[in-house]
C-alpha cells in the first residue's frame, strides 16, 4: 500500500555526521486512485532506505502487509503534479458547467417553443373537431333529405300510374256519359235497363271506385313528406339566422386582425431573439473579463508566493552573512578531529556535504512551491465562500478548514526542512573553513565568501522590490477589471429583466392570438358551411314545389272520385225504380 510519510532521523556517532537511524512517520495512505485518508494516531516505522532524504522531507513509500519498505521516492513533485491536475480538473469542470448552463438555457427556449407550437396545434385540432361536428350534422340532414327525395320519387311514380289509370277511367266515364245521354230519352219515357246493362254499369262503377280509393292513402303520405320538407326548411332557416346573427359574418375583418396580430407576434419574437443574441454576446464579453480577472488573480497569488519566497531567502542570506561575519557558530563539529583527518578524506567529506546540501536545497524549494500552491487553493476557496450562499458556505467552510490543516502540516514540514538546511549550511561552512585553512588559503577564501554574499543579498532585495512593484501594478489592473465587470453585470442584469418582461408580453400576445383563433373557429369553415346550407335550402324548395304539384294532382283525382260516387248514386236510383 502506498503511504505519504515524513522522514525522521535520530543522529548518532561523531558530530552528527556518522549517520544514524532513519524512521518514517506515516501521515496518509492511498485508498484509491484519487482517494487518500489520514493515518490515525502516530505511526512510525524504521526505514534505513530513506537515509538519503533530509529530515522533515515528505516521501511516498510503498509498504507490504508487514509494513516493510518496498519502494520509496520523493513526494514533492508528485504532490505538485496532483495539485496541478486537481486545479486543471476544477477549471475544466467550471468550463463544462458554463456549457451546461448554456445548453439548459437553449433547451428551455426550445421547450417553450415546442409548448407554443403544441398549443397552436391543439387549438387547430379543436377547431377541426368542431367543424367536423357541423359537417356531420349537415351530412345527416343531407341523408334525411335524400331519403325524402326517394320517397317523393316513388310517390311521383305511383301518382303517374294513378294518373294513367284515372285518365283511362275518365275516358271510359266520358263514353258512358255519352251513352247515358243517348239513352236518357229512353229512361225519361220510363224505360229501364236490362240485367246485362245494369251489371256492366255496376262493374264499371266498382272499377272506378277501386281506382280512386288508393289516392286517399297516397295523399296522406304526400302530406307527411311535405311536412318533413317544411320542417327541414325551418331548421335550415334557423341555422341561417344564427349564422347571420353570429359575429362570424364579419369573417374577413377578423381574419385580417388575426393575420396582423400573428405577424406582430412573429416580429416581436424576431426582435426578442436579436436582443437575446446581443445579450449572449454581452455574456461572452463578461466571461472573457472574468477569465482575465481570474488569470490575473492567480498571477497575483504567484507574485505573492514569490515575494514570500524572496523574503524568506533574504532572511536566510542575512542570517548566513551575519553568521559568516561573526566567524561562524560551532555546531556539533569536532574541529580537532577534522584537523587530524587525512586531507583527501576531508575533501571527500566536504564534497558529500555539498551534494547533500544541494539535494536539501532542491527539496526545500519544492516544499516552498507546494506551500505556495496550497495557499492559492485556500485563497480560491475563500473567494468561493465570499460569493456562495448560506447553504453552500457550510460545506465550503469545512473544506477550507481541511485545506488550512494541510497548509499547517506542509508549513511545519517546511520549517523543519529549512532549519535542517540551515544547520547543514553551517556544518558545511565549518568543514570548508577547516579545509581551506589546511590548504593554506583559509583567510582569503573566507573573506572572499563574505564579500560574495552581499551582492547576492542586494540582488535578492532588488528582485523583491521589483516583484512588489509589479504586484502593485497588477492589483491596480485587477481593480480596474473588477470595476468593469461590475458595470457589465449591472447592464446584463438590466438586459435580463428587459428580456424577461418582453418575453412575458409576447407570451400574452400569443395567448390573445390563440383566443382570437379559437373564437374565430367558424371563419375557416364559413364558406363551405354557407354553400352547403344554401344548396340544401334550394334543393328543399324545389322538392317542396314538386310535392305541392303532386298533392294538387291527388286532390284533382279525389274530386273525380267524388263525381264517380255521385254518378253511382244516380245510376243506383235508376236501377231501383219500379217497373
Amino acid at each position: 500500500m502506498l503511504y505519504l510519510a515524513e522522514v525522521q532521523r535520530r543522529p548518532t556517532g561523531f558530530g552528527g555526521l556518522g549517520g544514524g537511524r532513519t524512521d518514517l512517520k506515516l501521515l496518509a495512505c492511498q485508498r484509491g486512485e484519487h482517494n487518500w485518508a489520514a493515518v490515525t494516531g502516530e505511526e512510525v516505522i524504521p526505514a534505513d532506505e530513506a537515509k538519503e532524504f533530509s529530515p522533515g522531507a515528505l516521501v511516498l513509500v510503498d509498504l507490504n502487509n508487514n509494513k516493510q519498505v518496498q519502494q520509496i521516492q520523493d513526494a514533492a513533485r508528485q504532490l505538485v503534479k496532483i495539485l496541478q491536475n486537481f486545479s486543471r480538473s476544477q477549471e475544466k469542470s467550471k468550463t463544462q458547467w458554463e456549457e451546461i448552463e448554456q445548453w439548459k438555457a437553449s433547451l428551455t427556449f426550445q421547450a417553450q417553443e415546442l409548448n407554443r407550437r403544441e398549443m397552436e396545434l391543439q387549438a387547430k385540432e379543436e377547431q377541426l373537431e368542431e367543424l367536423q361536428g357541423e359537417i356531420d350534422k349537415l351530412e345527416q340532414q343531407r341523408q334525411e333529405i335524400s331519403q325524402v327525395q326517394q320517397e317523393s320519387q316513388q310517390l311521383q311514380e305511383q301518382i303517374g300510374q294513378n294518373r294513367a289509370e284515372l285518365e283511362a277511367a275518365r275516358l271510359e266515364l266520358q263514353r258512358q256519359q255519352e251513352e247515358f245521354e243517348q239513352h236518357k230519352g229512353e229512361l225519361a219515357q220510363g224505360a229501364v235497363l236490362d240485367e246485362e246493362q245494369s251489371q256492366y254499369i255496376q262493374d264499371l262503377l266498382s272499377w272506378l271506385t277501386e281506382a280512386v280509393t288508393p289516392t286517399n292513402s297516397l295523399g296522406e303520405k304526400l302530406s307527411q313528406s311535405l311536412e318533413i320538407v317544411n320542417n327541414q326548411q325551418e331548421t335550415l332557416e334557423q341555422h341561417r339566422q344564427q349564422w347571420d346573427n353570429s359575429p362570424n359574418t364579419d369573417s374577413n375583418t377578423q381574419e385580417e386582425e388575426i393575420e396582423s396580430l400573428a405577424s406582430h407576434v412573429q416580429n416581436q419574437w424576431l426582435e426578442w431573439r436579436q436582443d437575446w443574441e446581443s445579450f449572449a454576446h454581452s455574456m461572452g464579453g463578461l466571461r472573457v473579463q472574468q477569465t482575465l480577472l481570474a488569470s490575473k488573480q492567480e498571477y497575483s497569488q504567484v507574485l505573492n508566493a514569490q515575494i514570500v519566497t524572496q523574503t524568506q531567502l533574504y532572511e536566510q542570506l542575512s542570517n548566513l552573512v551575519t553568521a559568516l561575519e561573526n566567524g561562524g557558530t560551532a555546531h556539533k563539529v569536532d574541529v580537532e578531529a577534522l584537523e587530524k583527518m587525512p586531507l583527501n578524506e576531508l575533501e571527500e567529506l566536504v564534497q558529500s556535504l555539498q551534494q547533500d546540501l544541494q539535494r536539501d536545497m532542491s527539496f526545500v524549494k519544492d516544499q516552498e512551491e507546494e506551500l505556495a500552491l496550497q495557499q492559492q487553493e485556500i485563497d480560491a476557496l475563500q473567494r468561493r465562500i465570499d460569493k456562495a450562499s448560506e447553504y453552500d458556505r457550510i460545506n465550503l467552510d469545512s473544506e477550507l478548514s481541511d485545506e488550512k490543516d494541510r497548509y499547517k502540516m506542509l508549513n511545519e514540514s517546511l520549517v523543519g526542512s529549512q532549519r535542517n538546511l540551515k544547520e547543514r549550511e553551517e556544518i558545511l561552512s565549518q568543514h570548508q573553513a577547516v579545509l581551506w585553512r589546511r590548504l593554506g588559503n583559509s583567510s582569503d577564501q573566507e573573506q572572499s565568501n563574505q564579500i560574495d554574499l552581499k551582492p547576492i543579498l542586494s540582488q535578492v532585495e532588488t528582485q523583491s522590490q521589483q516583484l512588489t512593484e509589479e504586484l502593485q501594478k497588477l492589483e491596480a489592473e485587477i481593480q480596474q477589471i473588477q470595476t468593469e465587470i461590475t458595470q457589465k453585470e449591472e447592464v446584463i442584469n438590466g438586459q435580463t429583466q428587459e428580456l424577461a418582461v418582453k418575453r412575458n408580453e409576447i407570451e400574452q400576445l400569443e395567448l390573445s392570438l390563440r383566443e382570437k383563433q379559437k373564437a374565430n373557429i367558424g371563419v375557416g369553415s364559413g364558406v363551405v358551411y354557407q354553400e352547403v346550407m344554401l344548396s340544401l335550402a334550394g334543393y328543399l324548395e324545389q322538392l317542396r314545389q314538386q310535392l305541392e304539384e303532386v298533392v294538387g294532382g291527388v286532390n284533382q283525382v279525389q274530386g273525380i272520385g267524388e263525381q264517380v260516387a255521385q254518378l253511382g248514386e244516380v245510376l243506383q236510383n235508376i236501377l231501383v225504380q219500379p217497373e
